[in-house]
């Protein structure tokens, strides 16, 4: 079921927040059910409820749309003959009083594998482990701040080998990342105690938030929890300015192209519902309609736009440099992760690169774009 944006009304960047998470659960669910893993884990590991409007059903809670989407996708695999599929969820929350109608709310679920934890994160991560002794783990991390022991947690999810979506608190951590009294908290955040000797070295025209993503995913990468950190940024609903950041951890190149994929999907959702919340403020008849409005923007600044081409073609050429050819997936993946940008795009790309004479390759028969096997060289 899909969730209804009235009820975020006032925190519509809650609405994409959801959006992606569960679109991208629901893709990562049928690639792993399908072969990889017959069981399924998703820990919330933050999961409130919070804010919520749906007081009685909780829908537009996190761990409601987790479990609505993977039983889903489980119903709707069973009936295409794929048995013995397991979906298991861990939530964790620290408020008591947010604990207790989490329990209530769980007992209405009997039917699932729900297993509630009271208290930090950090301190329920072996319980949480016990829960959870096979199959593919899922880990969403959404803090209120960022005074997190994450490098307990990456011990966690190193262990569970999986992946994991980290809200990371873009607007909050911009205006606070030189203040000298969050310097320990940033510390346990980085999982990185002298964090600080290496944000002063970073290019001085980054701005605060830049070099703290910079480096949080440094740290995923030296703590070995991700290959792939790929991230989406969501804007504050009637501001030009970044409110939050959803990072994915992956070591499966499926993965980083799932979540380009996914993200082309929900940034249309919020530039049309940005677009509808500015008309709202300011009635007027305009000459163009809210789909005209996201397709100029999406192609402005959206995934696969011109600037994201532009940067994606310098880092395909840097990767080719020295080498005799090379083929599309390790470039494709250094590109994904660079900048939003899709595989299909990537494939045109290549081929607009050739009709330039930036790049050579040859093409199988009846082959309209580069294989995995297609030995690429720069021209």
């Amino acid at each position: 079921m899909a969730a209804d944006v009235e009820l975020y009304r006032d925190r519509e960047q809650s609405f994409i927040k959801h959006q992606f998470l569960t679109k991208y659960l629901q893709a990562a669910a049928y690639k792993t059910l399908q072969g990889h893993s017959q069981t399924f884990n998703f820990v919330d590991a933050f999961a409130g409820p919070w804010k919520v409007s749906d007081e009685a059903k909780y829908s537009d809670a996190s761990f409601d749309q987790a479990i609505n989407t993977l039983e889903a996708v489980r119903a709707d695999l069973g009936k295409n003959g794929v048995a013995g599929l397991k979906i298991r969820f861990c939530f964790c929350e620290q408020r008591p009083d947010a604990v207790a109608r989490l329990r209530e709310y769980a007992a209405t679920k009997s039917r699932f594998e729900i297993h509630i934890f009271e208290g930090a994160f950090e301190d329920n991560l072996d319980g949480i482990a016990a829960k959870l002794p096979d199959g593919f783990t899922f880990t969403f991390i959404d803090p209120t701040g960022w005074n997190i022991r994450n490098e307990e947690v990456f011990r966690f999810l190193r262990s569970q080998g999986g992946e994991f979506m980290l809200n990371f608190m873009s607007d909050h951590i911009n205006r606070h990342a030189e203040y000298e009294e969050v310097a320990a908290s940033f510390g346990r955040f980085l999982a990185d105690a002298q964090w600080a000797e290496e944000f002063v070295h970073l290019p001085s025209d980054w701005g605060n938030e830049r070099k703290m993503l910079h480096l949080m995913k440094e740290a995923m990468r030296s703590h070995k929890i991700a290959t792939y950190v790929p991230d989406f940024s969501i804007m504050v609903p009637k501001k030009e300015r970044v409110k939050m950041r959803l990072i994915l951890g992956t070591h499966s190149p499926k993965g980083l192209e799932v979540f380009r994929d996914v993200q082309e999907k929900v940034e249309k959702q919020e530039m049309e519902m940005r677009h509808n919340l500015r008309e709202g403020d300011n009635p007027q008849i305009s000459l163009f309609s809210a789909e005209d409005v996201v397709a100029f923007q999406q192609e402005q600044k959206g995934v696969g736009c011109k600037a994201n081409r532009d940067i994606a073609e310098t880092a395909i050429i840097d990767f080719l440099r020295g080498r005799s050819h090379a083929f599309p997936g390790p470039m494709f993946n250094i590109a994904m992760e660079t900048v939003p940008i899709r595989r299909t795009q990537l494939n045109q790309l290549l081929m607009d690169m050739r009709q330039r004479g930036v790049v050579h390759f040859d093409l199988p028969a009846r082959k309209r774009v580069p294989q995995k096997d297609t030995q690429i060289a720069l021209a």
